[in-house]
C-alpha cells in the first residue's frame, strides 16, 4: 500500500489540527509531514519536504497562497486548495488543483478530494513507468 506525504498550509492553526484529524482518523494512505502557518514557511517546507499533496488555504494573513506557487519552476505535487472564499475559484484554477475542499472542511469532502488527488498521482507514477 502507498502511503502518501502532505503538507497543510493555513494561516489558522484550528484548521491545520482539524485537517489533520480528518486525515488520520479517515485517510489511513496520507502521512502528514508538515505544516505552515505563513507564506514563507509554505514554501519552505513544500521544499524541504517534496509532499505528494498540498492543502492550501487560498487567503493567508498577508497575501494569497499563489505567490508561494508562483515560485516553483514546477509543481510537483498535487494541491488541494482550502477555503472559505469559493471567489478565488477560477484564479486557483490555473494551478490545475486536485480538487477544492471548502470550509468549514467536512470528512466527506476531504476524503472525496484525496481520493482525486492519489488517483493523479497514480496515473503519473504509472506514466513515469511506461
Amino acid at each position: 500500500m502507498s502511503v502518501y506525504s502532505v503538507v497543510l498550509v493555513d494561516d489558522e492553526m484550528i484548521n491545520i489540527e482539524i485537517l489533520k484529524k480528518i486525515i488520520s482518523t479517515h485517510c489511513s494512505k496520507l502521512e502528514v509531514v508538515g505544516f505552515a502557518k505563513t507564506l514563507e514557511t509554505a514554501y519552505s517546507e513544500i521544499v524541504a519536504k517534496k509532499p505528494d499533496i498540498v492543502f492550501m488555504d487560498i487567503n493567508m494573513r498577508e497575501k494569497q497562497i499563489f505567490d508561494v506557487l508562483d515560485k516553483f519552476e514546477t509543481v510537483d505535487f498535487q494541491i488541494i486548495f482550502a477555503t472559505a472564499f469559493p471567489g478565488y475559484f477560477f484564479k486557483a484554477s490555473e494551478y490545475n488543483p486536485a480538487d477544492f475542499v471548502i470550509k468549514p472542511f467536512s470528512e466527506i469532502a476531504v476524503k472525496e478530494a484525496v481520493k482525486k488527488a492519489t488517483k493523479r498521482i497514480k496515473k503519473l507514477r504509472k506514466n513515469k513507468e511506461e
